[in-house]
Parts: C-alpha cells; structure tokens; sequence
C-alpha cells in the first residue's frame, strides 16, 4: 500500500509538470520567450473587462484601472531577412524581444504579437506616461540594437472593446509607417 501510494504521489508531480510545460507552450512564444497572440488576447480582453467595470461601478476618485497599449513594429524587417538570412533575422526578434522586455516594468504585459510586431499592455499608464516611454524605447533602441520602430499608442476607455482597441492602435501603427517610420503615433 505505501508503495502504491508513493507511485502514485510521483505520477502526480510527473503530471503536474507536464501540465505547467503545456501551459507555457500555449503562451509563451517559442524563438522569443515572451507571450505569444493567443496569451495577449487574453489579457488585453481581461484589462479591457476591469476598465469597463470599475467605470460602471466606481467613483472617479476610486477609480484606478486603465491602461496604454503600444503596438510596436520592427521597421524594414524584410529586408533584414532578405539581406541576412532567417537565422539572423530571428537574432533580431530575439534581441527586440528582451530590449523591450527591459524597457517595461516588470509587471507590464509584453507579447509578440506575430511576424516582426510586439505588443504591450502599460498597466496603469496614462496616455502622456506610455507616450514618454515609447519616446525612450525609439531613443534607446537606436544605440543598442541595428533597428528602428514604428509605434502605435492608445489610452483604454470603456467604451472600447479589446477588438476595438486593437483596431484603433493598429490605425496608428500603420500611420506611424506611412508618415516615414521610426515614429510614434497617438490615437
């Protein structure tokens, strides 16, 4: 009986681990490490829900949840790959990823949304705060790393719903990129 026991209580570690090694392989993006698409939607949808709530439920004085989002594009990137090889063009979203990564606070959300772009929910920061950031990731990004970036920047609001907000912030990435690039644009 102590033998089944003990079999049984290593089964369950075993399986636990395997669990926690799923999750991450669900959420976190293989070459970047950072969360993946499918994990931001969720926390862009969630952040999105509190806003909405504590709009409806609380007192402007109460209030405290908002946030910036920062979609942040790599600049050209085709023609890295184009120039250099894939295996060198991965060394970049790599070397992006963790730039960027250090350019947040810890408890910021950052995700690689897909291809070259990335995406970052600013906990708590208003419009002015997320645009002061964004202006230190343009600045420091050209001395550490051989690329430049166009951003999108929007405030959250509860009448926007993740999809529109997304929506909003993409508008101005891509006008970001239309009007010369290495910039940012404020929704």
């Amino acid at each position: 009986m102590k033998q089944e026991l003990k079999i049984i209580k290593r089964e369950n570690r075993e399986l636990k681990n395997e669990i926690e090694r799923l999750k991450e392989l669900v959420t976190i993006d293989f070459l970047t490490q950072v969360y993946n698409r499918h994990a931001f939607s969720h926390f862009l949808k969630s952040a999105c829900k509190e806003v909405k709530w504590t709009a409806e439920h609380m007192s402007r004085r109460q209030r405290r949840e908002y946030f910036s989002l920062l979609l942040v594009d790599i600049d050209d990137f085709k023609k890295f790959n184009d120039k250099f090889g894939h295996l060198y063009g991965d060394k970049i979203l790599k070397k992006v990823a963790k730039f960027l990564k250090g350019s947040v606070r810890e408890f910021d959300i950052m995700a690689r949304w897909g291809g070259e772009e990335f995406v970052i929910i600013l906990q708590e920061a208003t419009l002015g705060q997320a645009k002061k950031r964004a202006e230190i990731i343009l600045k420091n990004a050209q001395k550490k790393l051989p690329v430049t970036f166009s951003i999108g920047i929007i405030e959250s609001n509860p009448r926007y719903s993740a999809t529109q907000i997304f929506k909003k912030v993409d508008r101005a990435l891509y006008a970001a990129k239309s009007r010369g690039k290495n910039q940012i644009i404020i929704v």
